[in-house]
């Protein structure tokens, strides 16, 4: 079904543990289907006897007491089996979401800016819940079915072989069909999948970006978006079953057609007297069960082809791999001095256009630095690098001296703390969004860092003051107090160096002054890098870098730059000029 390996290697890539549960299934399955026949021979006997004459009392009684201790034996199986598969099937789907969630997590941030938020949750969400409903189904029905079909063919040969044969010519022929439809129809589930996975996706988009639908009004726009991709995945899934449904009913009558030739050849025998009734009996019985087993088996068959795109997906994104990983033998880090040096660092995302091009640039520990430049001359990229969100092409990006590859991620991003223009609130209170960066920090040490941070004023403005729930998003928060907490959880982390980027780029005067405040309690105690909008706002730094495309082109004091009358000079000029038109 895959290029990449079967269903059966996907299915157990994604939940090897299954290995076992099938064993026991497989087990308890031969042991239940054996059991369900002995009502079906006994059937035969009491029918014989009745059909001789020559009944006994107690052979009789003996017969219906099997009968129904078969059936107590049965229930009571059924009973322990499907609490036992409940279980297990209930701890495989825990285990698929749980690996799907340290997947995601492990996968560095260029995965995630590239697809679709919406679309990667369709694909867990789908994909686990059609892999548990498939394994449930493989429990429930294939191998039974499968044990079942085994044990009929068995019988068939020991009481009339001839018949076991006539079943054996309609069983390549009706396998042969489920299998046709299954490859056939498998362009058209790949298409409706994706299509859905499109369709999840922008309703995922147009409800993270509620606020600017609502301001724009595309709200009908958007409805209208939605339901024409519904409508392509609506067509395409109309035509794959309609084309399953045509060949599927072939396959049907084909199950038929053998039912009816083994019941006419069976019923011959015994006008021949060659069969007993009660044999006759056995072997409808018998023949039932076994092109019913075979039109299960096309079910599961035919269910397993919707089930294995979404699988497939799912198995495709736990295979996916970080391009940002530890190296063999990373050193593990506790301090970090802050020393920053970019050695001819080069840089392009996806391989596209260099957004760093010999990038070079030293910064000594406890330095006040400042990135500032025009939109696009790699600011946020030195940022991003230095996180180690991504590597870099060529060069070298070294902290104490050492090549930052060399260290655990895990122990350095610990050592390093960000804030940037779009803060990330979650929908928790404010004192779980703080202390987010130190999961067991006491709620004194939450509050000290919000007094720090300028918010703890603002925090206790609010009826529920610290355990107020901010909503999706931080919404009811404003640009300045979610910055403001957001740096709360940086100081609350206690970093080693710290990454200010665009912090107050789309704030209000008196917004940007707290965070200037903040900012500045903190620089100078630890290296700290400020990517800047506003250039007053800098005036503070040890050290301004100039950027252009991808390279440093000036770089100094604030004063020391003006004087120069270079690149910085023009940017204050033009920014000067901008406010006071304003």
């Amino acid at each position: 079904m895959n290029k990449e390996g079967s269903w059966a290697t996907k299915i157990l890539t994604i939940v090897p543990e299954i290995k076992q549960g099938v064993a026991s299934g497989f087990l308890i399955s031969l042991f239940y289907e054996s059991i369900k026949f002995i009502p079906i021979i006994l059937l035969k006997f009491i029918i014989d006897y009745f059909v001789t004459g020559k009944t006994v009392a107690t052979q009789l009684i003996y017969a219906i007491s099997g009968v129904f201790i078969s059936y107590v034996v049965l229930e009571l199986i059924e009973y322990f089996s499907k609490r036992a598969a409940f279980r297990w099937n209930l701890q495989y789907e825990k285990t698929i979401l749980q690996k799907a969630e340290k997947k995601l997590l492990e996968l560095d941030i260029g995965y995630h800016e590239t697809f679709n938020t919406g679309a990667q949750v369709s694909k867990i969400s789908k994909g686990a819940h059609r892999l548990a409903e498939l394994i449930w189904f493989a429990f429930e029905e294939f191998i039974p079915t499968l044990v079942q079909l085994l044990m009929t063919v068995g019988l068939l040969l020991y009481e009339q072989w001839l018949l076991a044969v006539i079943f054996g010519v309609f069983v390549p022929l009706i396998i042969w069909i489920t299998i046709y439809e299954g490859k056939k129809v498998q362009p058209l589930r790949q298409h409706y999948h994706q299509k859905y996975d499109e369709a999840v996706g922008e309703l995922g988009e147009t409800l993270f970006n509620i606020s600017t639908v609502k301001d724009y009004v595309q709200e009908k726009q958007q409805i209208k978006k939605f339901e024409r991709l519904l409508q392509e995945y609506s067509a395409l899934a109309v035509a794959r079953h309609d084309y399953s449904s045509r060949v599927l009913t072939l396959r049907d009558l084909l199950i038929n057609g053998g039912r009816v030739a083994t019941l006419g050849f069976a019923s011959y025998l015994v006008v021949q007297g060659e069969l007993s009734a009660g044999s006759l009996v056995l072997v409808y019985t018998l023949t039932e069960k076994a092109f019913l087993s075979l039109y299960r088996i096309g079910r599961l068959y035919s269910y397993l082809g919707d089930a294995m795109e979404s699988i497939n997906r799912l198995a495709n994104l736990l295979q996916e791999k970080a391009t940002v990983a530890n190296i063999p033998n990373a050193q593990t880090v506790s301090h970090l001095e802050g020393a920053i040096e970019f050695r001819g660092t080069v840089f392009s995302y996806g391989g596209e256009k260099e957004v760093l091009n010999n990038f070079t640039l030293k910064i000594e520990p406890h330095q006040i630095v400042a990135l500032v430049g025009r939109s696009g001359s790699g600011k946020s990229t030195v940022a991003k690098l230095l996180l180690r969100n991504y590597d870099v092409s060529t060069g070298e990006i070294l902290v104490d001296e050492k090549d930052i590859r060399t260290y655990k991620i895990e122990d350095y991003k610990k050592r390093i703390a960000v804030v940037s223009q779009q803060v990330e609130i979650f929908n928790r209170s404010i004192m779980d969004n703080i202390r987010f960066a130190k999961l067991g920090a006491t709620r004194e040490e939450a509050i000290s860092a919000a007094k720090k941070a300028h918010a703890h004023e603002f925090i206790m403005d609010f009826p529920q003051g610290y355990d107020t729930i901010v909503g999706e998003k931080g919404v009811r928060l404003s640009g300045g107090q979610k910055q403001r907490v957001s740096i709360a959880r940086v100081l609350l982390k206690s970093p080693d160096m710290y990454i200010f980027d665009e912090a107050t780029s789309s704030l209000d005067s008196e917004s940007e002054q707290y965070i200037q405040k903040s900012i500045f309690s903190i620089a100078g105690q630890k290296t700290t890098i400020i990517i800047a909008h506003r250039l007053s706002t800098i005036r503070k730094a040890n050290l301004i870098v100039v950027m252009d495309k991808g390279r440093v082109v000036e770089q100094g004091t604030y004063e020391q730059l003006l004087q120069n009358k270079g690149a910085f000079w023009k940017m204050i000029q033009l920014q000067e000029g901008a406010e006071l038109r304003e």
